[in-house]
């Protein structure tokens, strides 16, 4: 995984040919990633804590 920001400066990871951006609820230590196709309704989400990936959740849908 790759951790870096888009144009705008928002935190994303890119995972293989996939980018999830940072749920803007996460304040703390562990941080929900969602797919950034999320809107079109692809659910996969990572979850890191510290920078690092400890769980992730459904598949992608594209």
């Amino acid at each position: 995984p790759v951790f870096s920001t888009t144009l705008s400066g928002n935190p994303v990871i890119n995972i293989g040919r996939y980018r999830f951006n940072k749920a803007t609820s996460c304040r703390g230590r562990k941080v929900r990633w969602y797919c950034n196709r999320a809107p079109a309704g692809c659910r996969a989400a990572v979850f890191t804590f510290d920078n690092v990936i400890v769980d992730h959740r459904h598949e992608h849908n594209h």
